[in-house]
C-alpha cells in the first residue's frame, strides 16, 4: 500500500511538474508572440530562434493554454496575414502545433499558392498537422513534383501518416495518371501499406509497360509488398544492368521458395 502511495505520488509530482514546464514554455511563447508582432525587421534568424522554444513546446503538449490566451486570439490572424514572409512562417508553425482548424481553409489556398519554399513547407505541415483530409489531392500534386523545391522526403512520410483514407483515396486517383511522377509516388506510398491485390495486379502491368527508368521503382514496390512468383516476372529485367540489385532485393524477399532459389542463383553470377 505504501509503495502504491509512493508511486501515485511521484505520477502526480510528475505531471504537475510536466504541467508546469508546459504553461511555463507557453507564457514565453506569448511573450514571443508580441514580439514578433511589434518587431517590424523579425527575419529568418530570429524564427529559428523562436522555433527552438515551439519544438519545446510541441514536445512538452498541452496546448491548451496557448491557443486560449488573449495575444494568440488577438494577434495571430495578424501574423497570418502579415506582409512579411517570416512572420506568416511563425503564424504557420504556431497553427501546426495548436492545430487551430480555424484556419483549414485558408491553408489549402496558402499550399497551392507561389509562396516561397520556407512557407509552402510550414504551410503544408500545418495542413498535415491539423488532418485536413479535404486537401489529400491537392498535397499529393504538390509532393509528387520534384521541382517544388520542398522538402520532400520529410514532407511526403507526414503525408503517408496524417489520413490514411484520405491518402489511400488519393493515390488510386493518380495512379493512372499521364504524369509519371504521379503514377510513382501513388504506387510507392500504396505499396507501403497492407499487401493489396489490386494494386499488385498494377505493378505487373506496370512493369511490363513503363519505360525501363522506371521500372525500378515498380520492382521496389512488388519488394515492399512482398510479393510472390516473381520469377517469371523479372527474369525478362535482369539483364538491364541497373535493374539487377533491385530485382534481387524483390526475390529475397518474397515469400516463394522458388523466387529466393533465384536470388541465390543470380548472386552467384554476380560474384
Amino acid at each position: 500500500m505504501k509503495l502504491l502511495t509512493v508511486i501515485l505520488f511521484l505520477f502526480t509530482f510528475t505531471a504537475n511538474r510536466i504541467n508546469e514546464t508546459n504553461d511555463e514554455l507557453a507564457k514565453k511563447l506569448i511573450e514571443e508572440i508580441r514580439f514578433v508582432k511589434y518587431n517590424d525587421e523579425f527575419d529568418k534568424d530570429d524564427f529559428f530562434r523562436v522555433n527552438n522554444l515551439l519544438v519545446e513546446y510541441e514536445i512538452a503538449g498541452r496546448f491548451d493554454f496557448l491557443k486560449n490566451s488573449h495575444e494568440y486570439k488577438e494577434l495571430i490572424h495578424d501574423l497570418f496575414n502579415s506582409t512579411n514572409e517570416t512572420k506568416r512562417v511563425f503564424a504557420y508553425r504556431l497553427i501546426g502545433i495548436i492545430q487551430d482548424a480555424d484556419f483549414n481553409d485558408e491553408l489549402i489556398d496558402r499550399i497551392n499558392s507561389d509562396e516561397p519554399t520556407l512557407l509552402k513547407t510550414w504551410s503544408t505541415m500545418a495542413v498535415m498537422a491539423n488532418k485536413v483530409s479535404s486537401a489529400s489531392d491537392d498535397l499529393f500534386r504538390i509532393l509528387s513534383s520534384s521541382s517544388s523545391g520542398l522538402p520532400l522526403d520529410i514532407l511526403i512520410d507526414k503525408y503517408v501518416a496524417y489520413d490514411t483514407k484520405a491518402v489511400k483515396s488519393s493515390c488510386w486517383k493518380f495512379i493512372d495518371s499521364k504524369d509519371i511522377s504521379e503514377q510513382i509516388m501513388a504506387i510507392q506510398i500504396l505499396a507501403n501499406f497492407e499487401q493489396d491485390v489490386n494494386l499488385q495486379k498494377k505493378l505487373i502491368e506496370f512493369v511490363e509497360q513503363w519505360k525501363d527508368e522506371y521500372k525500378g521503382w515498380v520492382i521496389s514496390s512488388m519488394a515492399l509488398q512482398k510479393m510472390s512468383q516473381l520469377k517469371p516476372i523479372l527474369s525478362k529485367y535482369y539483364e538491364i544492368e541497373f535493374l539487377k540489385e533491385i530485382i534481387i532485393e524483390a526475390l529475397e524477399i518474397s515469400p516463394s521458395e522458388e523466387d529466393n532459389n533465384y536470388a541465390e542463383a543470380l548472386k552467384s553470377k554476380m560474384d
